[in-house]
Order: structure tokens, then C-alpha cells, then sequence
């Protein structure tokens, strides 16, 4: 049996696990960033090296932040990880390990999971957004993945949803939605609210609820615009927020306000892999090479 090490590398956690090729978790923990690059490289080695007690090991397989060329390794841009930016992620870390490694972008690779194993294995085509401190997305045509041919496809945070023009990092993010709902309340940015203590609170808060409603309205934007370019046969959503169920009768509340949306009409969806999504993606595409 063929085993997969797995790695999703966030801005803020770098998640890791050991997989089969049929895409169950034998071994699912993770760390904590670093913002060094030799501390980074280092942990990363270092589990690496832990699961090679595993014989069986084919592949590494790495979801990473950015805009990739996942053929040469390049990363213009690394998200958070300004200190990547510029670098060949195939050989930084080929040089750590004598194991084949793939490396795709982390929203790419959520789709490419939630095609596989999660809520979009009924589909052949299908756009996974992702709702967190920015809006990612990943596409799938035909059950291929759309890269782009400058590899930034899905890149649906930067559509103009707002008045001003205003993209939908600014105001249909996670982070757009907090933003918002501090404004309300009158609490300090550098004070931690949790979104699911928001929405507990929009049930008895109509302040708090036409908050959630005004943000639904710019998110409903760009999903509107984003089902008009790629007519998939479903959309799903991704990020901590897209398990809240008050959020799915609001936004086809404000879709049916469009013009066309009875001929566009798509279902939309939770993703169902939660923070598995990433590394799932990333070993189906080790598997394929």
C-alpha cells in the first residue's frame, strides 16, 4: 500500500499527515509557522524525517499559499510567506528529502480535495470558494483543474463587489465580516471576536443580523459573477463561516434579486473536508504523477 506524506502551509499553522492512496488519514497534527525561513525548513524536515519509518512512502505532497508553477516550482508570491517569495519551492525542498514532492496552491488543492472526497465528488465541474482572512478559489473543468496561464485562476478576491469598487478581500472576506461587526459593537480592532459568537448573537440581535445580511449581499456579488463566467454545475464554500447554516437561505435571498439567476441557478454548498481539504488535494495530484 502506498502511504503520501501531506502538508497544508498556512500563514498561521502549518498542518501535516500521512495518507493512503485511497485518501484515509492514518496521522492528521500540525505546528506552528515559523517566519524564519531556516526554522521553517528545519520543522519541516524534521516531520519529514518522522514519518519515514514508513516504508511505504511514495510522495510528498504540499498545499502551499500563492501563485505556483506547480511543473517548475516557482512561487512569485508566497501569501504570508514573504520570505518564500521569489523561490523554487521543488527545490528548496527536494533538497531536504530524497522523496518525490509535489507542490500545488492551496486553494487549488482544497477543490481538488472536495472533487475527490468531499462535497463535490457528484461533479465533474465545480468552483470551491474559500471565505477567510481573504477569498481564494479553485476550479474545476471536466474534473481538471483551471490554473490559469499565469497560474492565478481563482483569484475571485480581488472582483469589485463594493460601491466604490471595493474588492471582496475588503468586504466579503471573513476577516470583511469581523471588520464589520466590531463597527457595530464598538470594539477595538485589536480585540478577538469569534464568528460563530456573531451569528449565536444575530439570532436574538437584529442590529448584529442585518450586519451578517449587508456582508451576504457583497459575498452573493461575487458568487453572481463567479457562476455567470464558469457555469459549473455546483458552487462550494470553504472557511470556517461556510458551516454557518443561517448563511445559505441569505444568500439566495440576494442571488434571486439578480436579473438572471433563475437561468444561472446553481446549488451551493458547505465543503465537507474542513482543514483536511488542502492536503487531500495535494496528495491526489502526487498520486496522478
Amino acid at each position: 500500500m502506498r502511504l503520501f506524506i501531506g502538508f497544508d502551509v498556512g500563514g498561521t499553522h502549518v498542518k501535516h499527515g500521512l495518507f493512503t492512496e485511497e485518501g484515509e488519514v492514518l496521522i492528521a497534527e500540525e505546528y506552528d509557522t515559523h517566519y524564519d525561513k531556516q526554522l521553517f525548513l528545519d520543522a519541516w524536515q524534521s516531520v519529514v524525517a518522522g514519518y519515514r519509518q514508513h516504508n511505504e512512502i511514495a510522495g510528498i505532497a504540499i498545499s502551499f499559499p500563492g501563485y505556483i508553477n506547480p511543473h517548475t516550482g516557482n512561487v512569485p508570491k508566497a501569501g504570508a510567506l514573504e520570505f518564500l517569495d521569489g523561490s523554487n519551492l521543488l527545490e528548496i525542498f527536494g533538497a531536504l528529502t530524497d522523496l518525490p514532492v509535489t507542490v500545488e496552491n492551496d486553494a487549488n488543492c482544497a477543490a481538488l480535495g472536495e472533487m475527490w472526497l468531499g462535497a463535490g465528488n457528484e461533479y465533474d465541474s465545480l468552483v470551491c470558494v474559500t471565505i477567510g482572512t481573504g477569498i481564494g478559489g479553485g476550479i474545476i473543468v471536466n474534473r481538471e483543474l483551471m490554473r490559469g496561464s499565469h497560474f492565478r485562476a481563482g483569484e475571485f478576491g480581488v472582483l469589485p463587489v463594493g460601491k466604490y469598487g471595493e474588492d471582496m478581500h475588503q468586504l466579503a472576506s471573513a476577516k470583511g465580516l469581523m471588520d464589520a461587526c466590531r463597527r457595530e459593537m464598538n470594539i477595538p480592532a485589536d480585540e478577538k471576536i469569534r464568528g460563530q459568537d456573531i451569528f449565536a448573537r444575530a439570532e436574538t440581535d437584529l442590529h448584529i443580523q442585518g450586519v451578517i445580511d449587508n456582508w451576504v449581499k457583497y459575498l452573493a456579488r461575487g458568487i453572481y459573477s463567479v457562476v455567470s463566467l464558469f457555469d459549473p454545475q455546483a458552487i462550494l464554500l470553504g472557511g470556517g463561516v461556510s458551516t454557518q447554516p443561517m448563511l445559505y437561505p441569505m444568500l439566495e435571498r440576494h442571488l434571486e434579486g439578480f436579473k438572471f439567476w433563475d437561468v444561472l441557478k446553481v446549488p451551493i454548498r458547505p465543503c465537507k473536508l474542513g482543514n483536511k481539504a488542502g492536503m487531500l488535494g495535494a496528495v491526489w495530484l502526487a498520486k496522478q504523477k
